[in-house]
């Protein structure tokens, strides 16, 4: 492939492919520059205490791009590539986005929070790095959007979306209790983005239909069929005279000359 096809697949790229390239360029410059000494993941990963944000305000979103391990980055790009691609079937690429960078936001915002309200929950100071809050609020999205839509998974079978976002959804919220549940916390803000979302663009399309049948006249089906028939008798009558009509089609005619 020469250099111009890889500028015009770039442009072409949509976002579910940007945000996975990124996560996974990210990933493997990171382990190169480190391997070398001239990177540290301590810059972009988002450390506990708000104070740690106002100095480095940029982690709030490098920690969404960067992970710490394969194994991490790999499952959680197979979700985004699942869920997101069933979304862009049906939304913008521009929504796609949205949900991502506000759910890891949220994520970064609920992970700093959870800290600050149950620090007895910690078993020490941690620090927030992965996609999966951006993940968790595409998912919640597409599963809330199209809940009965169904997934196959291998060796399992099929699934709602609905029962895989309430399984993740139990899920985290078991794992809380276990001991530095900062992750955990994460996930439920993204699942919250996602939820906030839903609701605002479902309100809209409510007021759209709303509108839509305010403003739209409705057709008189009923009127639309009695000119037609009309119509019909005074074409035959133009082609073969008044004597050629029928007595239901005479009576009809008369009918329509009286109102």
């Amino acid at each position: 492939m020469t250099q111009k096809e890889i500028i015009q697949k770039i442009k072409q790229a949509g976002s579910l492919d940007i945000i996975i390239g990124l996560n996974v360029l990210l990933f493997l410059f990171s382990k190169i520059f480190m391997s070398f000494g001239w990177f540290s993941l301590k810059h972009v990963v988002l450390r506990t205490g708000f104070s740690h944000l106002f100095s480095s305000f940029w982690t709030i979103l490098t920690y969404g791009f960067f992970h710490q391990d394969f194994v991490a980055l790999f499952f959680n790009m197979i979700l985004l590539f699942y869920f997101g691609r069933i979304l862009l079937d049906y939304k913008p690429d521009k929504k796609l986005w949205t949900l991502y960078i506000l759910g890891v936001v949220a994520g970064g915002l609920f992970f700093l929070w959870s800290y600050e309200w149950f620090p007895q929950m910690y078993l020490s100071k941690t620090s927030l790095l992965g996609a999966s809050a951006g993940v968790m609020a595409v998912m919640t999205y597409t599963s809330l959007w199209l809940p009965h839509y169904q997934i196959k998974i291998r060796f399992l079978g099929f699934f709602k979306l609905i029962h895989i976002l309430i399984f993740f959804l139990i899920f985290n919220l078991l794992q809380i209790p276990l001991g530095n549940p900062g992750g955990y916390f994460a996930h439920l803000g993204g699942l919250l983005a996602g939820l906030i979302l839903f609701l605002i663009d479902k309100n809209l399309a409510q007021k759209s239909v709303v509108k839509t049948d305010v403003f739209t006249p409705k057709v008189d089906y009923k009127s639309m069929r009695k000119k037609e028939r009309i119509n019909t008798i005074l074409d035959k009558i133009s082609r073969s005279g008044y004597e050629s009509l029928t007595q239901a089609e005479k009576d009809e005619l008369f009918r329509q000359s009286k109102k």
